[in-house]
């Protein structure tokens, strides 16, 4: 075959250039869906969709009308409006009943929670969401009973019970009948051939240490490895709790080993248990080197394992050493302070008397967009007015005038004697101040 000829074919054999895949965009947005939403009331929004044309009575724009009526907390509407588009024979799905019985047991309304659920079949089967979120909505207004009766009828509704029915289950009895009424609880979920999973024994395990009943809780994770579950990290971080609160700090700490052995990486929250432990007896050493060995084990500090070291600090007197270690989480380990981190500073800023240090740190906590408690605005503004600090108490009073802050008499006080002697400037800022709060 001539050379050229050999080229050809295998210019033919090779394969297509591969081009990076592209995700196709969401599609837009129905219209009158957006039409729904722009309405200026959920009211307006169930008027619209009533008075829509036949093709636009569909699960979507139905759904958003109620979901916008439960988030408005206009629940004597609800039942009316599913009447009105069960007359409509708008084909709704079960996600959104799951929604509403959700808004509803929030709000402590398990009775219309229940109407709600016997409104499905009206418009579509029952499904394991519809099911969970009303023995859910039970559990969280104490009718644990009422949401344990539930389980044996779920075969007639069509739904099959598992590990997710029993945890919800379980969490209630545990509040409520402590450790022993919960393993009567597993031993039910054994006996109906339903496997259980690590949210069950960690929720156990949970309650028994709560209850100091260390020894049933070690069982529990034996029996956990004998079922084929693995522990993870919520399982130890509940165990090291239960050691600490039983002055076994120690033996909480192995269990870090422990982890390891049993290939399970330890987290922040397994540090943070044993760094809670450390801040109350004052040991700030000891929170220290558990940031440190989070570190050797590459794992990232978070804004809560800073949060319990500047407390810590704080509590101690030592401001100054809670602000480096401020700079250091955001320099050393890039992690970012939260709105808890500034205001646990702040206020051991204004508890040390330290003002100053305490503007330093609420023009920081400004500029990384968050807000002090109104009891620290006052705090500040009072200390600064103690200090002479005119200008900088004006600085924050003003800022408290923007977010709607009033000032107590007491601060009041301390700014106008810091300013009686200043100039006009001063006093008209003042008075301005005063005018607007």
């Amino acid at each position: 075959m001539p050379a050229t000829a050999t080229a050809t074919v295998q210019r033919r054999r090779r394969r297509p250039k591969k081009y990076p895949y592209r995700p196709k965009p969401p599609p837009e947005p129905h219209p009158f869906l957006l039409h729904l939403k722009s309405l200026p009331s959920p009211i307006a929004a169930a008027a619209a969709l009533l008075s829509g044309p036949r093709h636009l009575h569909d699960h979507p724009f139905a759904a958003c009308v109620l979901y916008r009526l439960a988030r408005a907390r206009l629940f004597p509407l609800v039942l009316p409006l599913l009447t009105a588009l069960r007359s409509l024979r708008v084909p709704l799905q079960p996600t959104a009943f799951a929604a509403l019985i959700d808004h509803l047991g929030a709000a402590s309304r398990p009775d219309a929670a229940v109407l709600v659920f016997r409104a499905v079949p009206a418009f579509c089967s029952h499904s394991n969401a519809t099911f969970h979120a009303l023995i859910h909505s039970l559990v969280c207004n104490g009718r644990v009973d009422a949401a344990r009766d539930m389980l044996p009828q779920a075969p007639k509704l069509g739904v099959r019970t598992n590990a997710v029915s029993y945890n919800i289950i379980l969490k209630g009895v545990c509040h409520r009948d402590g450790f022993s009424g919960a393993r009567v609880v597993l031993e039910e979920m054994l006996a109906r051939g339903v496997r259980p999973t690590v949210v069950t024994f960690n929720t156990l395990v949970g309650a028994a240490c709560r209850e100091g009943e260390l020894a049933s809780a070690e069982r529990l994770v034996g029996e956990m490895a004998r079922r084929g579950v693995a522990p993870n990290a919520v399982t130890y971080a509940l165990m090291m709790q239960g050691l600490c609160d039983a002055g076994r700090y120690d033996d909480a700490k192995k269990l870090l080993f422990d982890m390891e052995y049993r290939e399970c990486k330890p987290e922040a929250a397994n540090y943070g248990v044993l760094m809670t432990a450390c801040a109350a007896c004052g040991d700030t050493d000891g929170v220290r080197e558990l940031i440190s060995d989070m570190r050797k084990r590459k794992l990232k500090p978070d804004d809560a394992s800073y949060n319990v070291l500047i407390r810590c600090l704080c509590d101690a007197g030592r401001a100054e050493e809670a602000h480096r270690a401020l700079v250091e989480m955001q320099i050393k380990d890039g992690t970012t302070p939260s709105a808890a981190t500034y205001r646990v500073l702040l206020d051991g800023c204004c508890q040390a008397s330290d003002f100053e240090l305490g503007l330093r740190v609420f023009n920081a906590m400004l500029a990384s967009g968050h807000c002090p408690l109104a009891r620290t605005f006052r705090r500040l503004v009072r200390g600064l007015g103690e200090d002479g600090k005119k200008e900088e108490a004006c600085f924050v009073l003003e800022q408290m005038a923007q977010r709607g802050i009033r000032l107590d008499a007491e601060g009041w006080q301390s700014v106008a004697a810091c300013v009686c002697n200043s100039g006009a400037s001063d006093m008209v800022l003042i008075d301005d101040l005063v005018s607007s709060s």
